[in-house]
This record gives C-alpha cells, sequence and structure tokens, in this order.
C-alpha cells in the first residue's frame, strides 16, 4: 500500500501541486504510450467486476492493486520531473493522464479500502463519483482544483507492531483470566455443630489502622467489637490501604486465642472473602450495623 499505491498518488499529486499549484493541466495531444495506458485503464471496472460477481477477492483487490502499478510505472517511463525542464506541453499530458489514474483509483479503492478511497477523493477535491464513473478517462477536468495534499498510507515501523503485539497478547490474557472458571477451595472435613456454635463471630467497627513496621503483610487494626476495643493483626496490607478500612464494618471472631506477632498482641481475626484472583474482600453486613451483632 505505501510503496505502490500511496506512492503514486503521493507523486502525482504532489507534482501537481508543485508544477500547477494543484490546477489540473490540459492534455495537449496523446502519444501511443498514453493510448495504451487508456485502453487498461478502461479495461479495470469489468476485471474488477468479474472477480467480484465470484467472490474471488483476493484477485479483485489485486486488480486494483495493478492499476496503482500501470499508474506507477506510467510515470517512471515518462519522467515528468526531467520533461518538465525539455518539454512543458508534453509534461502537462503526463501529469493529466496521472490526475485521471489517480481519479479512477478514488472510485475503484472503494469497495476494498473506503476509508481510503474517501481521503483520496477529499485530496482531489471529488464529489459525487461512482462505479459507473470508473474507467473513464475526463474524471478531473482541466482547470480543477485539487485539495490539500497529504499521505495515504503511513509505514508501521516495527515498533509499533511489536507494541501492538504486546498489546493483543495482554489483552488475551486478561480474557483468559476473566473467562476462567473459579474453582473453590477443597472442602474442609466435616464439622460438629457444637464446634460451631464454639466460634464468636460479631459486627466490629474498625476505628484506627495503620502499617506494621518491617512488615509487608500486617496492617494494625483498633477494632471497636461491641464488647470492647481490641487490637487485631491482619495480613490485608496488599490488598488495602489502612485509611480505607477506617469506619468499615467487618466481621470478626474475638474469641480466638490471643496470639503474638511481629512483637505485638493480636486479639482475635478479621474474617474475609478471596475471589477467583486472590483479592480480598471485607464480610460485612449489607447495611450497618450495631458493633457486638452476633453472626450464626
Amino acid at each position: 500500500l505505501v510503496a505502490i499505491l500511496g506512492n503514486f498518488i503521493n507523486r502525482a499529486l504532489v507534482l501537481t501541486q508543485k508544477y500547477y499549484e494543484g490546477v489540473v493541466p490540459a492534455a495537449q495531444g496523446f502519444t501511443p504510450e498514453d493510448e495504451t495506458l487508456l485502453k487498461e485503464l478502461a479495461s479495470f471496472p469489468e476485471r474488477i467486476e468479474k472477480s467480484l460477481d465470484q467472490f474471488r477477492f483476493r484477485e479483485a483487490a489485486a486488480h486494483m492493486m495493478d492499476l496503482a502499478r500501470l499508474g506507477n510505472k506510467y510515470l517512471a517511463d515518462q519522467e515528468p520531473w526531467k520533461m518538465v525542464k525539455v518539454d512543458e506541453l508534453r509534461t502537462q499530458t503526463i501529469m493529466y493522464l496521472a490526475l485521471q489514474v489517480a481519479a479512477n483509483l478514488s472510485i475503484i479503492m472503494e469497495p476494498f479500502l473506503p476509508h481510503a478511497a474517501g481521503a483520496l477523493s477529499t485530496m482531489l477535491a471529488l464529489n459525487g463519483l461512482h462505479w459507473e464513473h470508473a474507467g473513464k478517462k475526463e474524471l478531473l477536468q482541466p482547470g480543477h482544483q485539487i485539495g490539500e495534499v497529504g499521505l495515504l498510507f503511513k509505514k508501521i515501523e516495527d515498533e509499533t507492531i511489536t507494541k501492538q503485539l504486546e498489546k493483543l497478547e495482554n489483552t488475551k490474557k486478561e480474557n483468559e483470566e476473566a473467562s476462567k472458571v473459579y474453582e473453590p477451595a477443597p472442602k474442609k472435613d466435616i464439622i460438629q455443630f457444637d464446634q460451631f456454635m464454639a466460634m464468636d463471630m460479631r459486627v466490629g467497627t474498625v476505628l484506627e489502622a495503620e502499617a506494621v513496621p518491617k512488615s509487608k503483610k500486617l496492617l494494625k487494626l483498633l477494632i471497636d467489637t461491641g464488647l470492647d476495643k481490641r487490637t487485631i493483626l491482619s495480613g490485608i496490607a496488599q490488598h488495602f490501604s489502612p485509611e480505607s478500612l477506617i469506619g468499615k464494618q467487618v466481621t470478626v471472631l474475638v474469641n480466638l486465642a490471643p496470639r503474638k506477632m511481629m512483637g505485638l498482641d493480636s486479639q482475635g481475626m478479621v474474617l474475609m472473602a478471596e475471589d477467583a484472583d486472590g483479592r480480598l474482600k471485607l464480610l460485612a453486613p449489607n447495611e450497618p450495623t450495631a458493633n457486638g451483632s452476633t453472626i450464626s
């Protein structure tokens, strides 16, 4: 697209701007080479239609590119950048025909590259052309002012491709993670009702929270359990910031034997739920509840 189609369009339009300030020149008589170009140009719509009617889309697109190759070869053979120095009238004809090929491409590209075809039509300042106009040699009349010229295509550098591939790979991994079926942890051994009733779980409110020095996991929480205000150490520092917990209601196992951690006494346990990706969630009542309310 860049080397063949984009290159032809850029050369044809840039030279028109350079030699004629963007005004389409008038042809001054056609040579046998010009007549050959026009004859081939007229054949492309039928060739492309035939391929499309038979669902040979790759072949149809190849025909479109062949028209761009035809334009490129014509400019390379006629060398208007040299001809302009010795024969101004001949140069006008060369550029007139190159612009007709460009105008035809703006129509023929549309089934394959609709956005690029629209951009080319804008650069040529062409409106209202349809497929039935393709193949004609007078789509751009002498004196027509073309628009601002820009690059029709831009080469994608390897660095950009690498970044996009990485982005796609990351998206793939995220989608795979999102689609994973959560497999709960295995069920623990059966306990008796009395064992469950031995656990004293209460609703409490976090009054204070701070990181434990020299620990990446522990937060030191001061919790109002309704029975008392006690310190509980919880390994949730990688999931919650201290300030995000203050004022939150939590579920506390209040009759768990005290345990010393990092030189501090922890008087109970804050209960959490762990989701599929290992993130912890607070277990709390669905509406404000009095501290000390029992959970059963």
